[in-house]
């Protein structure tokens, strides 16, 4: 079945996070482990990043220094065409369970749920005990499984039995939400919750002070060494907030790549593409596939304006290198242990490019503390100066996902493929491969999805999927080992006649090989496109081919009714929707302006501008 995204932002009191789907069989005909020999086993480490856009990294085209991510490419494989969720929850539980997440418990997030959809199957808004973790099967099978970072599969709050320690994680350092400060322990949002786990207890954040880039990384280096005489196999899951918001770095990284984006978004844009094309991405003579909605002109915009996205992208940019070299320190542990030939290393995000709006415009939900979120930005200081310190808070919103996500059209929270095209590195067990003279030997273009992942493990482990755990019925695995692909055996593992659906928010999505077709919100209003000649998705086929779009449409009603969907109705949600959803149906006239992404009272020359409108 091919693939289907849909998506939302995020309610009042709200941020930031949706996510995807898929539909396939059951894995089948897996071995015990035990019948492998034990030295024989593969590790696994899954490293997320957060936020990425599709070019955010050296290995899909991008400016930002990243050579330990492009050297892992070199060693793998580079999926060009990896389908994810467009936000981060429900992206996870499928990427860690193999399943679509409204059967995970995700069907919509907490921050958003709909007066009927309160209390239904697949709508808990944390991880249900209707799916198995990968994580709980390799620990069972003898593994040392390992945690360090984002979480955010436990819903609004620290609800029992969520925790990766109790879904199978045997060490564990947690961040249960969506994100933090990045320095510290503070939230990044009025009133946010930020709840560390060390296993199973709430514990104060390690390392205050330090950014969570190194403080993750250390974390997992200090479980590596401290499993070391077990002498088992391991699973582990680094899962980093960048580049998730707020925007925050090392100072002496940032400089940098000031001067980089003074050449302003368009050229940057248009730098990445034709680095992608040298790479083999898409053919030679390909033209911008053009992205909607469109970015102002960097020309349009004052000197004050120019220099203030710089810095905001020049931010974002360190941050990702900071993370690159964190992911260094890791690959070399493993190579100085003897242990990174054997072991099975996945780098991408959990959904593609950041908030479709910036931190400025967050509008709190009736009956939040207006004094406690007037205290908090009265700290703030996201002066051009001090853009990027521990004090600031911001992100790119829309306008910076013009340059994330190129060549492509939209951003986080919309089934674009800008939201849910991240970046995605795979390098198998016992490999030798080194750098070819052919550059696009390491490319995978066939479609493959978020809920892969897990059936692929599992088949590298040889372990099975069960149909019951710990006294539960679980649901049969909805991905397709990615095994074969990565083996070079076959060319695709979803044939074109596969439909893959994905729902969120009532917006909606449906893969069937190059064919997408897309609706978004009420009424319902279907399009089709071919990404095989229309990859920004700017051309709507629907009348042309009414047939394949009724077939497709008919795909997603089978899959919406297998895994439960449930349409959010209610005029709290409807209004919620209305003032809170990005306009993903916007046409090429419409452009993103950077004066309409800052709030009213949000000077970019003041020493400390507001970062939000407090009803």
């Amino acid at each position: 079945m091919v693939h289907l995204l849909k998506v939302s932002i995020i309610s009042v009191l709200t941020v930031f996070f949706i996510s995807g789907i898929i539909v396939a069989p059951a894995l089948k005909g897996f071995a015990a482990y035990a019948q492998a020999p034990p030295n024989n086993r593969p590790n696994f480490l899954l490293i997320m990043g957060d936020d990425f856009g599709y070019s955010d990294i050296g290995a899909f085209g991008s400016e930002i220094s990243t050579p330990n991510l492009d050297a892992l490419a070199k060693d793998g494989k580079v999926l060009t065409d990896y389908h994810t969720a467009p936000t981060c929850s429900p992206a996870r539980v499928a990427f860690l369970t193999g399943v679509d997440w409204h059967v995970g418990g995700i069907g919509t997030m907490y921050e958003l749920i709909a007066e009927n959809q309160v209390g239904q199957p697949g709508y808990e808004t944390y991880i249900n005990d209707k799916v198995v973790t990968v994580a709980e099967l390799l620990r069972d099978a003898g593994y040392n499984t390992l945690q360090s970072g984002k979480w955010h599969l436990s819903g609004h709050g620290h609800q029992p039995g969520t925790t990766p320690y109790e879904r199978g994680f045997s060490n564990a350092l947690t961040l249960l939400e969506d994100g933090s400060n990045h320095f510290n322990d503070q939230p990044y949002v009025p009133g946010w919750s930020v709840t560390f786990t060390a296993n199973a207890t709430d514990t104060p954040r390690p390392e205050n002070g330090t950014h969570d880039g190194k403080m993750y990384t250390d974390q997992l280096l200090g479980f590596f060494k401290k499993t070391e005489s077990e002498k088992k196999p391991f699973f582990a899951y680094l899962a980093f907030q960048v580049a998730h918001s707020p925007f925050q770095a090392p100072a002496e990284l940032i400089g940098k790549y000031d001067k980089i984006y003074s050449v302003g978004w368009d050229k940057i844009r248009e730098q990445r593409f034709e680095k992608q094309k040298e790479l083999g991405f898409w053919p030679s003579n390909m033209t911008d596939p053009g992205r909607l909605p469109p970015n102002e002109s960097w020309d349009s915009l004052t000197n004050d304006q120019k220099a203030y996205a710089a810095r905001v992208l020049a931010v974002h940019s360190a941050m990702i290198e900071y993370m690159d070299q964190n992911i260094g320190r890791v690959i070399q542990y493993l190579k100085d242990t003897g242990q990174y030939d054997n072991t099975f290393i996945m780098f991408t995000s959990d959904n593609g490019s950041s908030e479709p709006f910036e931190i400025a415009l967050f509008q709190y939900a009736s009956g939040f503390d207006p004094t406690h979120a007037k205290q908090f930005v009265a700290g703030i200081n996201n002066s051009l100066s001090n853009l990027g310190n521990p004090n600031s808070d911001f992100n790119y919103g829309a306008w910076g996902t013009y340059v994330a996500v190129s060549p492509l059209s939209g951003f986080k929270t919309s089934l674009y493929e800008g939201g849910v095209r991240p970046p995605a590195i795979i390098k198998a067990p016992q490999s030798t491969s080194s750098p070819s003279n052919n550059s696009t030997s390491n490319l995978v273009k066939s479609f493959t999805y978020v809920t892969d992942i897990t059936p692929t493990i599992l088949e590298f482990a040889n372990v099975s999927h069960p149909s019951t755990y710990q006294g539960h019925d679980v649901h049969p695995m909805m991905g397709k080992s990615l095994k074969p692909l990565l083996n070079g055996t076959v060319q695709v593992v979803h044939p074109a006649d596969e439909a893959i659906g994905g729902e969120m928010f009532n917006n909606t999505s449906v893969r069937m090989g190059d064919w997408k077709a897309t609706s978004y919100g009420v009424p319902t209003q279907w399009k089709l496109f071919n990404l095989a000649t229309d990859l920004g998705e700017n051309t709507d086929l629907a009348d042309q081919h009414p047939d394949i779009l009724q077939r497709m449409i008919a795909a997603y009603n089978k899959y919406a009714q297998d895994v439960g969907v449930i349409i959010p109705r209610g005029e709290k949600f409807e209004q919620t929707a209305k003032n809170n959803f990005p306009p993903v149906t916007q046409n090429n006239t419409q452009t993103i302006n950077l004066n309409d992404m800052f709030a009213p009272g949000y000077p970019l020359n003041a020493s400390k501008p507001n970062i939000a409108v407090i009803n």
